[in-house]
C-alpha cells in the first residue's frame, strides 16, 4: 500500500507539475497550480485513507472487544472460580493484554495470582488461607484490568457483590471434596472403607436351609 500511494505522487507530481516545453528554449511551465495538485491528490488517495483507517479502526475495536469480553467473563464468574468460562478467561489474559504498557499493572496482577493459584494446598487450616488469599488477589485482578478498560469499581464491591447461589456453592464445595479423595485413593493414600451388615436371623435361616439340602442330598447318595 505504501509503494501504491508513493507511485501515484510520484507520477501526479512528474506529469501534472511540469508540461512539456514549448521550444527547446522556453523554460517549462507548471500545468496545475499547487491547490489543484493537492486537490487531485486528495481524490486519488482519499479513498485509499478512507478504507485504511477504516480497517485501522476495526481492528482496534476487535482487540478492544477481546479484551472486554475477558473482563465480563471474569466478572460474571468471579463466584464461580471454577467454572469453564472462568478458566477460559483467565487462560486469554497473557494473550490478549500482554505486549502493551497500558496493561502492564493487569498483567502483573495475573502473575502474582496465578502464583498462588498454583501453590499446592495440603491442610483445611491452609485451604483457608489459600481461598482468601486467592479472593483477595482475584478482586485485584479484576480492579486493574477493569481500570485500564475505562471502568470504576472498588476492590471491595468487587468481592461483596456477587451472587452465587448457595446450591452452587454447595455444588462446587463437594465437587473440590470427591475429587480430593478420589485422588487419595488412587495415589493410594487412604483407603475405601467397607462396613458388612449381619442380619442374625436371615443367617440361622440360610444356615438351616443349607442344613436341610445337605440332609437331602445325603439320603439321594444313600438310597443310590
Amino acid at each position: 500500500m505504501k509503494r501504491t500511494i508513493t507511485f501515484l505522487i510520484f507520477i501526479t507530481a512528474a506529469t501534472l507539475v511540469f508540461g512539456q516545453a514549448e521550444s527547446p528554449n522556453v523554460p517549462s511551465k507548471p500545468i496545475l497550480s499547487l491547490n489543484e495538485i493537492l486537490t487531485l491528490l486528495a481524490i486519488i488517495l482519499g479513498p485509499i485513507v478512507a478504507v485504511q483507517l477504516q480497517k485501522y479502526l476495526d481492528r482496534n475495536r476487535e482487540i478492544q472487544n477481546r479484551k472486554l469480553n475477558i473482563f465480563k467473563m471474569l466478572m460474571a464468574s468471579r463466584g464461580a472460580t471454577l467454572s469453564a468460562s472462568h478458566v477460559e478467561a483467565l487462560n486469554r489474559i497473557d494473550l490478549e493484554f500482554s505486549g502493551d504498557k497500558k496493561y502492564k499493572n493487569v498483567i502483573d496482577a495475573w502473575k502474582e495470582y496465578f502464583d498462588n493459584l498454583c501453590i499446592k494446598v495440603e491442610t483445611n487450616d491452609s485451604l483457608t488461607i489459600w481461598s482468601v488469599r486467592n479472593e483477595e488477589l482475584l478482586a485485584n485482578l479484576l480492579f486493574e484490568m477493569g481500570k485500564s478498560l475505562g471502568y470504576n469499581f472498588d476492590k471491595v464491591l468487587i468481592k461483596r457483590n456477587v451472587y452465587s447461589p448457595v446450591g452452587h456453592e454447595r455444588i462446587e464445595r463437594e465437587s473440590q471434596l470427591i475429587r480430593k479423595k478420589l485422588l487419595d485413593v488412587l495415589n493410594q493414600e487412604t483407603a475405601i472403607s467397607m462396613t458388612i451388615i449381619s442380619d442374625e436371623q436371615a443367617l440361622a435361616k440360610q444356615t438351616e436351609l443349607q442344613t436341610a439340602m445337605l440332609k437331602y442330598y445325603n439320603s439321594k447318595n444313600d438310597e443310590g
